[in-house]
């Protein structure tokens, strides 16, 4: 039997990377087929959304349940697309927890965005190596903020879920998170939080909210939570 390790899992949208343009684009041309023009709010719902959730409410708002199908290969098609236009940078304090955590911890990434693209961006920015698995919403049987992807990843690891931490930007994510069994931190600056907080504590599991990667209550957190 494999031991049981502590494991730290991140998100890659808006987390590591910058890929905030890449999903806007996306988001505006699959809802511009419909006649759709979204609005900030709109825009802000589908914010952590994977392709098939932003697809299926997209052609909801828009009164055309039935192109989802359509909607979401449009979503899928223009992500591929700006990524490959402008490969998305780390963001701050990205790479340089990465690399202090490599080696020290195993290390995963859990994320919404479709398998190709994740591959992609995380090669892009050299990221890729320091990641013993990847776990895109395309391998699992439903998306965050269903618990999935994050189950995977630790079970991909070894790793018992109630001694690992994940590293997250969006509601859908931290409570996906949340729902495995892993402790969170929050990384962000907008105000969902406020509206939609994590209980804390959750069977033991703490919640941390930081406004940047690089803020050094992070690493600590990690190493002992």
């Amino acid at each position: 039997m494999s031991a049981i390790c502590r494991a730290v899992v991140f998100d890659c949208d808006g987390l590591l990377l910058d890929t905030a343009a890449a999903w806007y684009t996306a988001f505006r041309t699959g809802a511009q087929a419909l006649e759709l023009e979204l609005s900030d709010r709109q825009f802000a719902t589908l914010a952590g959304a994977s392709v098939g959730a932003a697809a299926a409410r997209i052609a909801l708002w828009a009164g055309q349940s039935g192109e989802t199908g359509r909607v979401a290969k449009m979503l899928d098609e223009a992500l591929r697309t700006a990524v490959e236009l402008r490969p998305p940078a780390a963001l701050p304090g990205a790479l340089e927890l990465v690399s202090t955590l490599a080696g020290r911890v195993p290390l995963a990434v859990a994320s919404n965005a479709p398998a190709g693209v994740l591959a992609e961006v995380l090669s892009g920015a050299g990221l890729r190596p320091a990641f013993r698995a990847v776990v895109s919403a395309d391998e699992v049987a439903a998306p965050k903020p269903a618990p999935d992807v994050y189950r995977a990843a630790c079970r991909r690891l070894g790793a018992d879920p109630r001694g690992s931490v994940a590293l997250e930007d969006s509601a859908a994510g931290a409570t996906a998170a949340q729902a495995a069994g892993l402790s969170v931190v929050v990384v962000t600056n907008s105000a969902w939080p406020g509206r939609t907080p994590l209980r804390w504590p959750v069977s033991g599991r703490s919640a941390l909210y930081v406004t940047a990667l690089d803020d050094p209550a992070v690493l600590p957190h990690l190493l002992h939570a």
